[in-house]
C-alpha cells in the first residue's frame, strides 16, 4: 500500500514546487526586464543545472541522434510557453496564472482520446470534470475577469497549457523510455538556446551577467532550479503512471500557486478557495494510475 502512493507523492511534490514559480515570475517581471531576456536566462540556467546532473548521473549531455526530440520538447515545452508566460505575468495575479494550468489535464485527455491512445473512462472523466469545477469555485467568486486585456492574457496562458499537454503526450507516446529524462531536458534546453540567444541579442533586450544578482535575476535562478526538480519528478510520473494521471499535477500546481500568491503578495481569497481544495482532492483521487503502471513505478 505504501508503494501505491508513490505516483501521488511525486505529483504533490512537483506541484508544490511548480506552484511557487508563478510568484517568482511576478517578481522577475517587476524590474521591467524583457520577456525574451527572462526566458533566455532561465533556459541558460536550466541547461547548466541539467548538464551538471547528467555528468553526475553519467548520462549523455547531448546526443545528435536525438536532435529532433530535443527540438520538439524545446519548442512546445520551453521556448513558446516561457515567452507567453513572461509576457502575461505582469497583467495577471499569481493565483490566476496558476489557475490556468488546470486546463492541462483536459487537453491531455482530449488529445490522447482523439488520437485513440486513451479510451473513454467515466471515472477519469469525472475526475477531470471535478478538477475543472474546483477551478471555477476558486476563480469565479474572486475575479470578474471582465477586462479585455485580462481575457487576452488568460487566453495566452491557456495556450501554454495546450502546449504542455502536447508535450505530455509526445514524451509518453513519442519518446517513451528511449532517452534519460535528464538528457532530454538538458538537450532540449541547449537546442532552445540556439534560437533564444541570437534573437535576444538582435532584439537588443539582453541582460548582463551581473543582472543575475538583482531581484529579477535571483527570481529567475529560483525558477530554473525549482523547475529542474519539478520537471524531473513530473516526467518520471509520465513514464510510470501515464500522461493523463501525471497531468493531474496541474491541480496541485493551481492550489499551491494560489497559496504562494497569498503568502508572498497577500493576494485575497475567500472560503471558496478551501471549498475548491476539497473538490480538487476528490478529482485527483479519481484519476488513479493503473495497477500495471503502479507496479512499474515500484520496480524502478
Amino acid at each position: 500500500m505504501k508503494n501505491r502512493f508513490n505516483p501521488y507523492l511525486l505529483i504533490l511534490t512537483a506541484g508544490a514546487l511548480w506552484g511557487g514559480t508563478f510568484s517568482l515570475a511576478l517578481l522577475a517581471t517587476r524590474d521591467g526586464a524583457h520577456p525574451m531576456a527572462l526566458t533566455t536566462w532561465q533556459v541558460i540556467l536550466t541547461a547548466l543545472i541539467f548538464s551538471i546532473i547528467c555528468i553526475r548521473q553519467k548520462v549523455p549531455v547531448f546526443n545528435r541522434k536525438n536532435l529532433g526530440k530535443y527540438f520538439v520538447v524545446g519548442v512546445i515545452g520551453i521556448v513558446a510557453p516561457d515567452i507567453l508566460y513572461y509576457n502575461a505575468a505582469p497583467h495577471l495575479s499569481a493565483g490566476i496564472l496558476s489557475v490556468t494550468v488546470s486546463t492541462v489535464p483536459l487537453f491531455t485527455y482530449l488529445i490522447m482520446w482523439g488520437l485513440g491512445l486513451e479510451g473513454f473512462n467515466v471515472k477519469r472523466a469525472l475526475g477531470i470534470i471535478l478538477g475543472m469545477i474546483a477551478i471555477l469555485l476558486l476563480v469565479l467568486p474572486d475575479h470578474g475577469l471582465s477586462s479585455i486585456d485580462a481575457n487576452y492574457w488568460i487566453l495566452a496562458v491557456v495556450a501554454c497549457a495546450l502546449l504542455y499537454a502536447c508535450e505530455n503526450v509526445y514524451i509518453s507516446e513519442g519518446i517513451g523510455n528511449q532517452i534519460s529524462i535528464f538528457e532530454l531536458l538538458c538537450g532540449s534546453a541547449m537546442v532552445s538556446l540556439v534560437f533564444l540567444i541570437p534573437v535576444t541579442y538582435f532584439m537588443g533586450v539582453g541582460e548582463p551577467v551581473s543582472w543575475i544578482f538583482s531581484t529579477s535575476g535571483l527570481a529567475i535562478s529560483g525558477i530554473a532550479l525549482v523547475s529542474a526538480i519539478a520537471y524531473s519528478l513530473f516526467f518520471h510520473t509520465i513514464r510510470t503512471a501515464g500522461p493523463v494521471f501525471a497531468s493531474q499535477c496541474a491541480y496541485i500546481v493551481t492550489i499551491s500557486g494560489v497559496l504562494w500568491g497569498i503568502l508572498i503578495f497577500s493576494e485575497q481569497h475567500t472560503i471558496w478557495l478551501w471549498v475548491s481544495v476539497v473538490v480538487m482532492v476528490i478529482g485527483v483521487g479519481l484519476v488513479s494510475p493503473s495497477q500495471e503502471n503502479v507496479t512499474n513505478a515500484t520496480e524502478e
